[in-house]
């Protein structure tokens, strides 16, 4: 089935496909109703093209692979583990899968749009306790997800994470997947799984952490240009601290992404830890409320008729007042549901800043040096921390030297292609020459 064919109805067993969500290598996922219940679900459906297995053995751990899925988020209830609903057969093999329908983004499209900025630090940090509060019920079964990512991550209307995709999941004691085996997404790896070691649910609590740092920095801790550069960075480079790369976060908070990124299992806290952790004042950005203060029963002289009945009102209204502050300190601090809004002008100002450092890559990508300086530079006179301005701003500053320098100093090539320079212009610096530029192009 091709994309073109969702237009005609169609279904999978009592599922009627409404529209297309999304295709792999090994199949689609597709927004479907259940005619039965009439529920809504997400229908991740198996079609495999021919030759997709080298060989029967290469199928036959694929189609385990799906089962163990099946049997994991079959057993894993929990607000932020994407449900599973039903499992449908055909020939003795899984045909396809029912879960819940999360209709927003993926953690990872959610970056993608706010980049060239981080994810505020009060919206990163409940996605991670959401993520954190489904891996601890995980874990307490001896369940290891072992591909915690972006894209696994989906984030509800309601600002709730959830934990997406065990398709590569296993209980410790499974010896499906054979010792030594690389299974994963290197950014996101920790180190034991690519050494073949051991792996524990610690490795989650690692790729939670790397998830983090790319949230609170917009950038990958371990990013390279290749494969093996980026498994060399995860088992030897220490990234920099959060707080050096984004000084909006808190330091605590950039301690505790470090905590979470340690090189050896053992040195990591266990998922529940962290929760706890996150939860704690030194981490979490809300300072908590002050408890009411205690009343002191004051004894009065008897007044006139009116006062017992005066006190008994206000007593019994400071009593109304307690109790609902206390059902709400109650609700907050036993509701398990992070909320995760950002208000409509947190976005506006999101998008006016991916356009503005648009504009500025163009300039600078179409040799427009001088004018893609003034942009930088205006844009890190409102923004002063962000990296990707800076970057811009050093690049075109670094090509403006490098046209500005003396015919000797440049390839011969570029001296062959560049007019002579006047006398008057050679002896100008560098330095001269850009507050030139900045009092012709600045708005």
């Amino acid at each position: 089935m091709t994309a073109a064919d969702i237009t005609t109805p169609q279904s999978f067993g009592p599922y009627e496909v409404e529209y297309l969500l999304g295709r792999g290598a090994m199949g689609a996922v597709y927004a479907s109703r259940d005619r039965r219940i009439g529920r809504r679900v997400a229908l991740k459906t198996i079609q495999l093209p021919p030759g997709q297995f080298e060989d029967a053995t290469a199928m036959n751990e694929y189609f385990l692979r799906l089962q163990r899925e099946a049997e994991l988020s079959g057993s894993l209830l929990h607000p932020n583990i994407v449900t599973l609903y039903e499992v449908g057969y055909e020939n003795g093999r899984i045909s396809y899968l029912a879960m819940e329908l999360v209709e927003t983004e993926t953690l990872q499209q959610l970056m993608k749009r706010l980049r060239p900025e981080a994810v505020p630090v009060d919206v990163a940090l409940a996605i991670t306790a959401g993520v954190l509060r489904g891996l601890a019920l995980a874990h307490q079964r001896s369940i290891v997800h072992r591909d915690i990512k972006p894209a696994n991550i989906l984030i509800a209307a309601d600002g709730v994470a959830k934990i997406a995709d065990f398709g590569i999941a296993r209980p410790q004691s499974s010896s499906i997947t054979k010792a030594g085996s690389l299974i994963g997404t290197p950014n996101y790896m920790s180190p034991e799984q690519i050494v073949g070691a051991g792996v524990t649910e610690r490795a989650d609590v690692f790729s939670t952490g790397a998830m983090l740092y790319e949230m609170l920095t917009g950038v990958k801790p371990f990013a390279a240009n290749d494969i093996a550069a980026i498994l060399h960075n995860v088992l030897r480079l220490e990234p920099p601290h959060v707080s050096d790369v984004n000084p909006r976060v808190p330091r605590h908070a950039g301690d505790f992404v470090a905590r979470l990124m340690a090189k050896s299992a053992e040195a990591r806290p266990s998922a529940a830890e962290a929760l706890a952790s996150l939860n704690g004042p030194r981490v979490s950005s809300p300072a908590p409320s002050p408890a009411p203060a205690a009343v002191t029963p004051v004894r009065t002289p008897a007044l006139s008729s009116t006062v017992p009945t005066r006190l008994f009102v206000a007593t019994i209204a400071l009593l109304l007042t307690v109790t609902i502050f206390a059902i709400v300190v109650i609700r907050a601090r036993t509701d398990p549901t992070p909320t995760v809004t950002i208000p409509a002008e947190r976005l506006s100002e999101f998008e006016e800043k991916r356009l503005a450092l648009e504009e500025a890559d163009v300039l600078l990508n179409s040799g427009r040096f001088e004018e893609s300086l003034v942009r930088y530079e205006s844009y890190l006179e409102k923004y002063p921390h962000s990296t990707a301005a800076e970057a811009g701003r050093d690049r075109a500053l670094a090509e403006i030297e490098r046209n500005t320098a003396p015919p000797s100093a440049q390839p011969a090539r570029a001296v062959a292609k560049k007019k002579p320079k006047s006398k008057k212009d050679e002896d100008i610096s560098p330095r001269e020459m850009l507050d030139r530029i900045r009092k012709v192009f600045r708005p």
